[in-house]
């Protein structure tokens, strides 16, 4: 399977054509990032769970007066206040560092997907008796992602 096709990232495959030898993933991870960016993405990733009143909450979206006002708004619906905590506009995780050069919503989308993958699988590593569900989905022209736990 594969992720992505080399073509989503415009900047590597200009890195490419300029070292056609020796130059590959790695090599471009090597230039753009540093040690503990690789690390925060470990976390992105594999998010931290934290479990609130029953619910089933990301760690980093965490809020205790947002979950009181989504718990009144969906009248404690489970499913419904968890997708409103976990929701995340996809192009908000990288909204100060954007190439304009770039097709941001083609690599939006790849970002969502992978996303969901990843997601999916540490989740079902984690919490294997549990069905836990992750939505990639498109509204008012964005892209948001959520995860919730299906009863």
């Amino acid at each position: 399977m594969e992720l992505f096709t080399d073509e989503t990232i415009k900047e590597y495959i200009e890195y490419k054509r300029a070292n056609p030898n020796n130059f590959s993933w790695r090599s471009y991870v090597n230039i753009k990032a540093d040690i503990q960016t690789a690390l925060a993405f470990a976390k992105f990733y594999y998010p931290e769970i934290i479990e609130v009143e029953n619910y089933f909450l990301l760690k980093d979206n965490y809020s205790e007066k947002l979950l009181k006002k989504w718990d009144d708004e969906c009248q404690g619906d489970k499913c419904s206040v968890e997708k409103m905590m976990n929701l995340y506009e996809l192009k908000d995780y990288f909204h100060i560092n954007v190439n304009e050069d770039e097709n941001n919503s083609a690599q939006i989308q790849v970002l969502g997907d992978i996303l969901k993958l990843f997601w999916s699988m540490s989740f079902k590593q984690r919490f294997p008796s549990r069905n836990i569900s992750v939505e990639v989905y498109e509204e008012w022209d964005s892209l948001f992602i959520t995860v919730f736990e299906a009863i």
